[in-house]
């Protein structure tokens, strides 16, 4: 479900929970992740891909940030 959380990323300072951005059915996994989550920082839109999800209504994919807003809102987040 959209919001649902479906695991978490632990560092070294804190353990995060990741979130499903919609509703779907999970169709793939990136079990190389397991062993190594450097691709997650690395390469975050190639190797660190986490899942593969077929959504059930494409229409929320318009309430989620494109890369840019994310960049924006992160920079406003820094602390």
């Amino acid at each position: 479900k959209q919001g649902q959380s479906f695991g978490e990323v632990e560092s070294v300072k804190a353990v995060s929970d990741l979130y499903a951005p919609c509703a779907g059915e999970v169709t793939a996994v990136n079990s190389k992740l397991v062993d190594d989550l450097g691709p997650l920082s690395s390469d975050p839109f190639g190797a660190g891909w986490i899942l593969k999800l077929k959504i059930d209504d494409p229409a929320q994919l318009g309430g989620l940030m494109d890369f840019a807003a994310y960049q924006k809102f992160c920079e406003s987040e820094a602390h």
